[in-house]
Parts: C-alpha cells; sequence; structure tokens
C-alpha cells in the first residue's frame, strides 16, 4: 500500500488506525517499530510521528487473515432492538467489529449471532458490487452469514441481523429496492453550507480514491448517491446533524460532509478535527468519528409488518455533544 498525503495529520500511528480500522492500533506501534512501515523511504522513529502535506507512507503487512470461514460461535451480551425467529436487530456499541478480519478472528458481530441460534447459517453472496444495496461505512458485505449491511468499527446502532435463508434474501431485496429507511446522528463541524432551515439533499457520485485507495471521493464517474441532511442543533463552531441515507456507499455520509465541508467530529480520514475545546473553552479529544445509526425501519421477511426501531444514543455521543452545547433529540 502507497499513499501520499494530502493533508496533515497528528500522528502516523493514528493515520494507519484510521485507514485500516479493522487492525488494532496497537499491532501499527509493533509494525512501525518492526519496519513494516515506511516513511517517505525511512523507517520512522515513532509511532505519534507528525504528518504533512506530500508525505509518503508505504507498507506490506505480515498476512493475519484468518482462514475466510473458520468461525465459530461466541456468547456476547448484545442490546437488542428486535429478535424473532427470523430477524436479531441491535444497537452496536462504538468499537465493536462487525465480521472476522484481519486482527479480528472472534469478538464480532458474527460470532455473537452465531453464539445466539447455535447453528451455522447458510451462507447467501450479496449483490452488493453490481447494484444499490445499502451500505454506510462499507459496501454490503459478501457471505458473511446473517449480514445484508454493516456498520464501521466506531459507529455504534442499528444493525439488522438474519437468522435464516429466507430472511437474508428478502432483507438483501430491500436495501437493493430502497426499502430500508436509515436515519444516523452525526456530530460534525459547522459550515456555511448547511441548510438554515428544513432539509438539504446531497447528490453527488462517490466512488474510490485515485491514489488513496482507502477513501472515497465524489466524481463524475463514480455510483450516484445521495444524502439527506437536516440541522437539528447547532453551534457557531459545531451541529449536530440527522443525515438519512437514501443509497448506500462505502463511507457516503462521511464523504458527503465533506463534501460540505462539514467533516465528521473525530473523522481525520475526511478532514475531520481530531481535538477541539468544550464550551467552557476546555480541550476535547476526539479519538474516532461521531456518527450513530439512530433508526431503522424494514419489513418483515415473513409477516411483511413494517418493523421501526431506534437505537439509545451512547453516553460517549451524549457527553461529547453537551460539552459543545447540542441538544439531543429526545
Amino acid at each position: 500500500m502507497r499513499i501520499e498525503l494530502e493533508a496533515g495529520y497528528p500522528r502516523l500511528d493514528r493515520f494507519l488506525s484510521d485507514h485500516l480500522p479493522e487492525v488494532p492500533r496497537h499491532r501499527w506501534d509493533d509494525w512501525i517499530r518492526e519496519g513494516h512501515v515506511l516513511l517517505n523511504g525511512e523507517v520512522p522513529s515513532k509511532g505519534g510521528k507528525k504528518l504533512k502535506i506530500g508525505d509518503v507512507i508505504e507498507t506490506e503487512l505480515p498476512d493475519m487473515t484468518p482462514p475466510a470461514r473458520h468461525l465459530f460461535a461466541e456468547t456476547m451480551d448484545l442490546p437488542t432492538l428486535f429478535e424473532d425467529d427470523q430477524l436479531w436487530i441491535i444497537n452496536k456499541p462504538s468499537g465493536l467489529v462487525v465480521h472476522p478480519g484481519p486482527g479480528h478472528a472472534g469478538g464480532t458481530v458474527v460470532n455473537a449471532l452465531l453464539g445466539r441460534i447455535k447453528d451455522a447459517l447458510p451462507i447467501v453472496e450479496s449483490a452488493a458490487a453490481e447494484s444499490d444495496v445499502e451500505a454506510e461505512e462499507e459496501e454490503a458485505p459478501r457471505g458473511w452469514p446473517g449480514l445484508v449491511h454493516r456498520l464501521d468499527r466506531y459507529t455504534s446502532g442499528c444493525l439488522c441481523l438474519t437468522k435464516t435463508q429466507e430472511a437474508q434474501l428478502s432483507l438483501q431485496a430491500q436495501f437493493k429496492t430502497r426499502g430500508v429507511e436509515k436515519r444516523y446522528l452525526a456530530l460534525v463541524r459547522h459550515s456555511p453550507k448547511l441548510p438554515q432551515l428544513g432539509s438539504l439533499l446531497i447528490d453527488e457520485p462517490i466512488l474510490r480514491h485515485r491514489t488513496d485507495r482507502m477513501r472515497m471521493t465524489i466524481g463524475g464517474s463514480g455510483r450516484p448517491s445521495q444524502t439527506r441532511i437536516r440541522v437539528l442543533s447547532r453551534t457557531p463552531s459545531v451541529a449536530l446533524l440527522e443525515c438519512e441515507l437514501l443509497t448506500g456507499r462505502t463511507h457516503q455520509i462521511r464523504v458527503h460532509l465533506q463534501h460540505l465541508r462539514a467533516p465528521l467530529l473525530g473523522d481525520g480520514l475526511y478532514g475531520g478535527p481530531m481535538r477541539w475545546q468544550d464550551v467552557d473553552k476546555q480541550p476535547l479529544e476526539l479519538p474516532h468519528p461521531f456518527l450513530h445509526a439512530w433508526n431503522l425501519a424494514v419489513d418483515h421477511p415473513i409477516s411483511g409488518a413494517r418493523i421501526s426501531v431506534e437505537a439509545a444514543i451512547p453516553d460517549e455521543f451524549r457527553d461529547i455533544a453537551a460539552r459543545l452545547g447540542l441538544m439531543l433529540p429526545g
């Protein structure tokens, strides 16, 4: 992997962790010390090295990918919003990884799902690469049992899992035809481009960045992407937004907010501040993007009844919002 920076960044290890969040940050520290990361052609002296525009990062990571389908069940107590013999909808905590990958062979939502139903689910391939399937933070995953969409590691909130093949096929079809309603809460830097009243539809195509393959960007040859935003609370410097996904692209909300010059707080990958001041002028650390999947509505795969759930806002999100002088809904 080779990345040429287009903006500065406070720390090398944090930059790498933000680009590849499935890899634990402490592993980056080890790999930097072991010489697996080059900064401008040289091994950096420390992971806390400050980055500047034009810096070039190169890395070839040791292979730590677990066997593709070496899955095992785990017992995990996750907040349940809805459950029956077809669906399990949870309020995913921030920091929890959705499925196994490099650095996370277990301790994921998929492991918890297998532990909950005690049986291996059939794997149904998603058509995410060819269709308008929902997928904030990542395109809908291929081949993971029970998954029809996923959330980024640090995005909390509503995540829908299926327990049967029939339910998985039904939910995949609903995401593809935009039959699923998805609303998020986002803490952002204020921008004059944010609507003063009502809502604003962001209709900008998204594609993978030309040089930084871990990032997405807006471009005419990208896939059609639509996000509707509404300001719920604001100060002169920050705002709380409701973001409704009308399509689902990798990093869609993050890219569209960057386009409005209102990046997520804590989202260094897309220009968001990692530090701020609260209303009392005290320093405020923003360790990750503050995005919460607040509402989700789907049709039940068997009865057809509309299921609508709301995920309680995490304490960390509430605390940051309060310190910034923003009013949360409810």
